[in-house]
């Protein structure tokens, strides 16, 4: 499903897909990069998809992610209008955030940078573009990359902001797209699992399901699903019903701080394969 197609835009233009919509149903050249955006336009992605499926401004994007939800807006092989300069030749990425307020709300952005570099992972590995950022220079010369807004549009833009993590953003990425002989330098670069001196722990990345490419944490709504049944099931001591609550939570801290791992409770890339990875003796 792709939000802005299936849903046209009144003030749009008729396409040649026979749809209203800001975007070209075709590509004039192949996928160089990916530009991150911040869309400023509040943290749920359904709100901005509703709100480019109903404007005059000539915007799109190829995606929209918050904390939760990827919400597809246009397939890859349309050009979206979301970079000025960079349209023809590049994903549009659109964060469910202000380029201003990074730091001011740690657990949502931990979780939407997470979600997105989950998208973004999968895209690299299609498209073959290395998990780098590269300058406004490297890209106008056509080197493949990750690009900011603001680089691509300096007088205009500034998003994704000043203060985007973008050493984490990298990082969740590499997390999901290496295989698990390399699994042990994403940890170093990220959160390093430390000998516990107690006992040996040994692991087995090579037998860990796909991170189902969303955090668990405690929220309003709760969290549900098969995936965090299967996680439940995997660290033990839990019912398995799927639903990610107080006693999930007090869980993953124990099994974090036994391990090694950064004790805050939610269930990410590290946590989930390490979860997974443990042989229990």
């Amino acid at each position: 499903m792709s939000y802005l197609v299936d849903n046209e835009n009144p003030n749009a233009k008729l396409r040649d897909n026979g749809k209203k919509g800001h975007y070209y149903p075709t590509r004039s050249k192949d996928i160089q990069g990916i530009v991150v955006h911040t869309a400023e336009g509040g943290t749920k992605a359904i709100n901005i998809a509703k709100y480019l499926s109903t404007t005059d401004r000539t915007a799109s994007a190829h995606v929209v992610i918050d904390d939760e939800e990827i919400v597809e807006l246009v397939p890859d092989n349309f050009t979206a209008f979301h970079c000025r300069g960079s349209n023809s030749k590049s994903l549009g990425l659109e964060i469910a955030y202000f380029a201003a307020k990074w730091g001011e709300d740690p657990v949502y952005e931990e979780a939407v940078i997470a979600l997105s570099a989950s998208w973004c992972a999968e895209k690299a590995n299609l498209y073959n573009i290395p998990m780098e950022r590269v300058t406004i220079d490297e890209w106008n010369a056509g080197k493949k990359g990750f690009i900011s807004h603001a680089e691509c549009d300096p007088g205009r833009r500034t998003d994704p902001g000043a203060n985007f993590d973008w050493d984490k953003f990298f990082a969740y990425m590499k997390g999901l797209s290496v295989d698990s002989t390399e699994f042990e330098e994403v940890i170093e670069e990220s959160e390093k699992i430390e000998e516990v001196k107690e006992e040996t722990k040994v692991y087995d990345f090579s037998v860990v399901p796909k991170w189902p490419g969303r955090l668990f944490k405690r929220n309003n709504p709760l969290i549900r699903g098969k995936d965090v049944a299967d996680w439940q099931k995997a660290v033990g001591g839990l019912s398995g019903d799927g639903i990610y609550g107080g006693k999930s939570e007090q869980a993953c801290i124990k099994f974090q701080k036994e391990h090694g791992l950064k004790a805050d409770g939610i269930v990410g890339k590290i946590t989930w394969d390490t979860t997974f990875a443990y042989q229990k003796k």
